[in-house]
Parts: C-alpha cells; structure tokens; sequence
C-alpha cells in the first residue's frame, strides 16, 4: 500500500492496527516523514472532507493527493535552487582558493631599481632566512632583476654578481651581506 493511501486511511479512521503501527513507524523513522505526515494531516483537517460526508467520497482524498503532489514538487524546486546556489558559491570560492595557489606569482618577483633593503625584504620572507647587512650603505643600492622560480642559493648568487657584494652563510638560514657602496658600480 503506498504511503499517502496509507496517511488516508489512518485519518479517515479505516486502518486497522496494523496499519496504524505502520504509519507511526514510518512518521518515526524521520523529521521528514514526521512533517510530511502533519501537512497531509493539516490538508485532511482543511478540507471538505469531514465524518459528514460519505468515506466513499475519492474526490476529496484526489484533491488531497493533487495537494500534496504540489507542495512536495515546490519544496524540489526550492531544494534544487538551494543545492544550485550552494554549488555556485563552492566554485566561487574554489576558484578565488585557485587564483591565490596556483596561479599566483609568489615563485617570483621583478625587481626594478629597487633598493637593496626592499630586496633583502623579499629574499627574508620567500626563503624563510635571515640577512644581516654589514655595511649600511649597501641598503641604498640598486638592483634590477626578475627573480622566477630560483632556488635561495641561484637567487644570492645572482645578486653577488649584479652588485659585487658577497653573502656569507652563518648558518643554515642566516646570512651576512658584506661589501663596498654600491657607487663604484
């Protein structure tokens, strides 16, 4: 027996024990099926169908059904709206996530006559290491280079030979940058 004849004869006082048993446990199994039940439930007290009419009557119980029919095919809509939004913002956010990883230009960086200290910045914070500057004065050199995809090691080096200047390693993450003014260069 499907399950709105089931709610029907229930309501109209027909099932028999068993039946009835069947139902709670249904309406039992979820929120869903309880809320189901008490809008079917709801239609039923609402409509023209009370004890003075005829339980013969199937009109009554179709206009239910047709009710019925209908909200749940509204509540789909609203479901598939929801589930469309939901899907919407996870690409959204999927792709922001993607633009910020993957497409991003963090493995590089281009240099235009910047100043040493805005460089020794830069290396700091991509390599996770540490420079001391032993003579001030090489903070205010230039340096023009694109830095793209290059190891710590590879990057130092190019800078030594743009500038004449040397990095000492102390320790595995620390550095000394020694050398003459950049004024020669």
């Amino acid at each position: 027996m499907d399950r709105v004849s089931l709610i029907y004869k229930v309501l109209s006082g027909e099932a028999n024990p068993s039946e009835q048993r069947e139902l709670e446990d249904w309406i039992a199994k979820s929120e869903a099926n309880r809320q189901e039940f008490e809008d079917i439930k709801l239609l039923w007290e609402n409509s023209a169908m009370t004890g003075d009419q005829p339980q013969e009557d199937d009109n009554g119980f179709e206009k239910i059904k047709q009710r019925m029919h209908n909200r749940l095919k509204k509540k789909r809509r609203l479901q598939y709206a929801l589930y469309t939004i939901l899907l919407a913002i996870v690409a959204v956010l999927f792709a922001l996530l993607l633009r910020q990883t993957w497409l991003s230009t963090t493995n590089g960086a281009r240099f235009n006559n910047a100043q040493m200290n805005e460089v020794v910045s830069f290396l700091e914070k991509q390599y996770h290491i540490k420079i001391d500057v032993d003579n001030s004065k090489l903070l205010h050199c230039q340096l023009t280079a694109t830095f793209y995809k290059v190891n710590e090691q590879m990057a130092l080096k190019s800078i030594e030979h743009s500038l004449n200047v040397e990095f000492i390693a102390r320790s595995k993450s620390k550095y000394s940058l020694a050398g003459n003014d950049c004024s020669s260069l």
